[in-house]
């Protein structure tokens, strides 16, 4: 992983604070134009900070990016990521997306990782290791079996 990053600018020690700080007012304020307020936990944010605006390749495929920004993808992402913090009784901040589908990448307090995809929610693991692991190769569980 830390070499598919690094193709993508990411060193060890990276940190982008103000670049992560403009992303996440950016984003926070997009969301709440929806009715839905999010805010980074420290986890999230600490994520952000070395990664963001990373665009890393999924599959070989130049059209198909991991772009590792906080966004609101599609104007429905808010209301359904909300949804989903809900049924995981968990704060959830997007910490990037695919371009594939518009998919978005998830983060809760407690290091879990999330995919919010138009055919269902996602659980990715726990950290950035075993999530980007799995982002990469598909292997997602049903994130229902994480509600409360």
């Amino acid at each position: 992983m830390d070499a598919w990053l690094a193709e993508a600018g990411w060193y060890p020690g990276r940190d982008a604070e103000r670049e992560a700080a403009q992303a996440v007012a950016t984003v926070t304020d997009r969301y709440r134009a929806y009715g839905v307020d999010i805010e980074p936990s420290a986890a999230a944010l600490a994520f952000v900070r070395e990664h963001v605006s990373l665009r890393a390749v999924i599959d070989t495929a130049p059209e198909n990016f991991a772009v590792f920004t906080p966004h609101l993808v599609f104007k429905g992402d808010a209301e359904e990521i909300a949804e989903l913090a809900g049924d995981l009784d968990a704060k959830l901040f997007p910490i990037g997306y695919d371009t594939y589908d518009g998919s978005t990448l998830l983060m809760d307090g407690s290091g879990r990782f999330f995919f919010s995809h138009q055919t269902g929610p996602y659980y990715l693991g726990r950290g950035k290791y075993e999530a980007l692991i799995r982002f990469t190769s598909g292997e997602m569980d049903d994130a229902e079996s994480f509600f409360v």
